[in-house]
């Protein structure tokens, strides 16, 4: 059976790019489940309760992961996405170290 999306190359786009929207804080959209209403933007109305951002980081990011797992399905060489799945363990590794990067001065406090 031939796959239609190369896990390897989707799992590594969707990581680094639910990295990025973390980081930027640029979520698809916004739940708020006080209400459970979901909205485009922030509303700013206190009454609806605390806006969840999570479910828009992970669409955010699945939406690129399938884009670029499925055209490196079609396109590149078998050989490539193999070397591709091998070193994949590479990237939770630099995630977590731009984690520690961007909290750092959270983490060890104002001096650090």
């Amino acid at each position: 059976m031939t796959r239609f999306i190369s896990l390897p190359l989707f799992s590594i786009v969707a990581s680094l790019g639910y990295a990025v929207a973390v980081y930027v804080n640029y979520p698809l959209f916004r739940y708020y489940p006080l209400v459970e209403r979901f909205s485009l933007i922030d509303i700013p109305d206190r009454s609806l309760g605390p806006a969840m951002a999570w479910y828009g980081w992970i669409a955010i990011a699945i939406i690129p992961a399938i884009i670029v797992g499925v055209i490196g399905q079609l396109f590149l060489p078998a050989r490539w996405l193999d070397k591709l799945a091998r070193l994949i363990w590479v990237v939770p590794f630099m995630i977590l170290y731009a984690g520690w990067v961007a909290e750092k001065s959270w983490l060890l406090g104002a001096g650090g």
